[in-house]
C-alpha cells in the first residue's frame, strides 16, 4: 500500500453503486468508448449491461476506499451450448484497478468473490477474453485454463492505408486497381436469388427457430435465442446494424455489424448460420461488408478462432479478413461445477465471435 492510500473494502456492488462504477470504468474503454453510447452516458451503458439482461443481473465485485471505488471485476450472465446442452455461465470483464491500489491483491480477491457468487447462482463456468496483463494472473494463480486462441483480423482499403504512409493521394492510388483487386479477392459475392438479405431492427421467433436447427452443428456456442439477441444488440446503447438471411421465406442466418461515427472504422460483430450453409454466409457478408464500404468505412475488424471452428462462417471470414495481428487473443475458462463440465472441453465445432466478448 502506497503512502496516502486507505485500506480497501471488498464487496459485491449494489445498483446504488452504479453512479460511481460507471465513471470509474470510462478509462477502460479507450479513446472510442463514447461510440458505445453515442446518444447516452456511461451510466446508461452500464445500467443496460449490468441490470437489463434477461438472464439476470450481473455480479459486480468492487473494492472501495474512502468512499470511492478503486477496483472492479464484473460478470455478466450468459448461456453456453456445450456438447448438446445449454449450461449457465458468466462472462467476466471490466477489470480495472486504480493505479494507487495495484499490487495489493485486489484483482485476485475480486475474481474469487465474483466466482463464488457465480457458483452460488448455479453457474457451471465463467469465461473471459483477458488482456496480456490479466491472462498470466488468471491462468497462473486463479485456476483458469486457456481453451481457445483467436486471431484479430482486418479488412483494409489499401489506397487509404498507403496514402497515409506515403502522402500519395488515395484517388491516384485507386487508379491502379488495388482496391478493386482486394475486394474481388476477399469479399464473397452474393449467391444470387437463392438467399435474400433484409435489414431488421429486432429479432423474433424466426431466430429462435434458426437456433433450434443450427445448434446441433456446434459443440460450443453462446445460446443465440431472440431474447438474448435483442438485449445484446437491439436494446444496447451501442448502435448496430442487423440483417437476416432468408431462403424460401425461412431465416437461415443473421449478421450484426457496428460502425464508428467519428472514425472510418467498423466491425463484423456477429455472424451465425447453420455450420455448413455457405450460401447464407456469402450472402450476409456480401451485403454487410458492401454496406459498410459504401458508407465510407476504410477498415473493418473481426475475430476468428484458430483452426477449430469447422464452419462456413469461419472459412469465409478468414478469406474476407486477410490481415491478421501477430499476437493472438486468449479465451480462458474456470469450471465452477465440475460435475457438469470436465476439462478439456471439445475443441472442434466452435462458434465464438467478437460480439460474444463485452468489448464490442
Amino acid at each position: 500500500m502506497t503512502a496516502g492510500t486507505l485500506s480497501p473494502e471488498v464487496r459485491l456492488a449494489e445498483p446504488a453503486d452504479l453512479a460511481q462504477i460507471a465513471p470509474f470504468l470510462i478509462p477502460l474503454g479507450g479513446e472510442l468508448f463514447g461510440e458505445r453510447f453515442p446518444d447516452g452516458t456511461a451510466q446508461d451503458f452500464y445500467r443496460w449491461k449490468y441490470f437489463g439482461n434477461p438472464l439476470g443481473d450481473a455480479i459486480v465485485g468492487i473494492a472501495t476506499a474512502g468512499g470511492s471505488v478503486v477496483s472492479v471485476v464484473a460478470a455478466t450472465p450468459k448461456r453456453i451450448w456445450l456438447s448438446g446442452k445449454a449450461v449457465p455461465a458468466y462472462e467476466l470483464g471490466d477489470f480495472l484497478t486504480d493505479g494507487n491500489y495495484r499490487k495489493m491483491g485486489l484483482f485476485s480477491q475480486l475474481i474469487e468473490l465474483v466466482c463464488r457468487e457465480a457458483g452460488a447462482r448455479g453457474s457451471a463456468l465463467v469465461y473471459v477474453r483477458p488482456n496480456d496483463v490479466s491472462f498470466p494472473i488468471l491462468t497462473g494463480k486463479l485456476s483458469f485454463h486457456e481453451t481457445q486462441r483467436m486471431d484479430a483480423r482486418r479488412f483494409v482499403i489499401p489506397s487509404h492505408t498507403i496514402s497515409r504512409k506515403t502522402g500519395i493521394p488515395a484517388s491516384l492510388l485507386r487508379l491502379s486497381g488495388m482496391d478493386w483487386l482486394l475486394k474481388n479477392c476477399c469479399i464473397p459475392r452474393s449467391p444470387g436469388d437463392a438467399v435474400t438479405v433484409v435489414p431488421v431492427e429486432r429479432f423474433g421467433e424466426e431466430t429462435d427457430q434458426l437456433w433450434q436447427r443450427a445448434s446441433a452443428g456446434y459443440d460450443f456456442a453462446l445460446v443465440r435465442d431472440s431474447s438474448y439477441l435483442n438485449w445484446r444488440f437491439s436494446d444496447c446503447p451501442t448502435p448496430y446494424k442487423m440483417w437476416l438471411a432468408l431462403r424460401n421465406g425461412q431465416t437461415v442466418g443473421f449478421l450484426v455489424t457496428s460502425a464508428d461515427r467519428t472514425a472510418p472504422t467498423a466491425a463484423v460483430v456477429d455472424l451465425f448460420t447453420e455450420s455448413s450453409d455457405v450460401e447464407a454466409v456469402r450472402a450476409l457478408l456480401a451485403t454487410g461488408i458492401g454496406s459498410l464500404l459504401n458508407s465510407g468505412v476504410q477498415l473493418i475488424s473481426t475475430w476468428t478462432l484458430q483452426g477449430s471452428a469447422l464452419s462456413a462462417a469461419h472459412e469465409l471470414l478468414q478469406r474476407a479478413f486477410p490481415f491478421r495481428r501477430k499476437q493472438h487473443l486468449h479465451l480462458v475458462f474456470r469450471v465452477l461445477l465440475p460435475q457438469e463440465i470436465t476439462l478439456p472441453v471439445p475443441s472442434q465445432k466452435w462458434h465464438f465471435t467478437l460480439g460474444d466478448s463485452d468489448g464490442a
